[in-house]
């Protein structure tokens, strides 16, 4: 009976040794994916700045663009609305 008894407390220590072992191991992982983490959050605030002077520089360029077409468009549609004009002259009347 002290040989069963001292057997399952062998087993019942390994257990709990083996939890601790890996509880041991992913905390080092956490801290690994904490320290990654923190890492590129750095990298994203450097980046912050540049990325924002990018985002006005292309909503400058957009604005820009659509200052210059837009007097393009209003004469094409001033051109496909004479077309369909002229189309719907010669079309037969039902």
């Amino acid at each position: 009976m002290f040989k069963q008894l001292t057997a399952y407390w062998r087993h019942f220590f390994k257990q709990i040794e083996l939890n601790f072992r890996q509880l041991i191991n992913q905390i080092s992982q956490l801290k690994q994916a904490i320290a990654s983490l923190k890492a590129s959050s750095s990298q994203l605030q450097a980046s912050l700045p540049q990325l924002e002077s990018l985002q006005d520089d292309i909503e400058r360029s957009v604005a820009k663009f659509e200052f210059k077409t837009q007097p393009r468009l209003e004469r094409i549609q001033q051109h496909l609305d004479h077309i369909q004009a002229e189309l719907n002259k010669y079309q037969p009347k039902k």
